[in-house]
């Protein structure tokens, strides 16, 4: 597991990590590491430092995109992490937190210059699941900037009980529904409707939910500008 560990961080440090919110989905491991995700809508992207320093290909990282791989930090309690705006180098974050060996974990920042929020989630394979490569599982978040309550769509399956009316998070309720959810795999239209029925962001293109993958999708952008809604797709690594 040390050796899986190391081999993580080296191809962690030596790799570009930021990219448009898209990619392959990912299989369940037993290793860890923490993927960073930025939906912050004030600035262009971010900057990361644990424990004082960078964090290679997160310098910046931007807007609307997250680390492909997760980046493995040692295990041990008190890690700090600062998270800081490109606009004027304002900072967003400044907390600490504990890492588990053999855990995955997402860094989750989004809000406004005013009101920044961030929130980490363990990010596990759920429970009583026999086999974890043969299901798909999903997760949903309001990070947009808005007092519309949304409901996540997936298809035309029956949207999921938490993924109803969901007003924007604090880092409370983004903490509790860190949980996958297993759906029906398949190919799907993924759109965001408010309390009105009113659609307020559809995803591009289809999201793939195959066996395997575990997936958080989230609504960003700002209400004073609805052109900027946007839904984020990101697989995730889980165990």
């Amino acid at each position: 597991m040390k050796k899986l560990s190391l081999i993580v961080a080296f191809v962690a440090s030596v790799v570009l990590l930021g990219s448009c919110l898209r990619g392959n989905d990912p299989e369940p491991e037993r290793v860890g590491g923490t993927t960073f995700i930025n939906t912050f809508i004030e600035a262009d992207a971010a900057f990361y430092y644990v424990g004082r320093n960078t964090i290679e290909g997160l310098n910046p990282l931007g807007y609307r995109t997250f680390s492909q791989w997760p980046i493995y930090i040692f295990p041990g309690e008190n890690r700090r992490l600062e998270i800081y705006s490109t606009y004027e180098d304002n900072r967003l974050v400044d907390t600490t937190f504990t890492v588990q060996d053999s855990v995955y974990y997402s860094s989750i920042v989004y809000g406004t210059h005013d009101d920044p929020r961030h929130f980490i989630t363990e990010d596990r394979i759920p429970e009583d699941v026999d086999d974890p490569a043969a299901i798909a599982a999903v997760r949903f978040y309001n990070l947009a900037n808005t007092d519309r309550r949304v409901t996540l769509h997936i298809g035309e399956m029956e949207p999921v009980a938490a993924f109803r009316n969901r007003p924007l998070e604090t880092p409370q309720t983004g903490k509790a529904g860190e949980d996958f959810i297993p759906v029906a795999t398949g190919t799907y239209i993924v759109s965001v409707v408010d309390e009105d029925g009113e659609t307020v962001a559809t995803r591009e293109s289809r999201v793939d939910l195959s066996a395997g993958s575990y997936i958080s999708i989230f609504l960003t952008g700002d209400e004073r500008d609805p052109n900027t809604f946007y839904v984020g797709v990101v697989p995730q690594w889980v165990n």
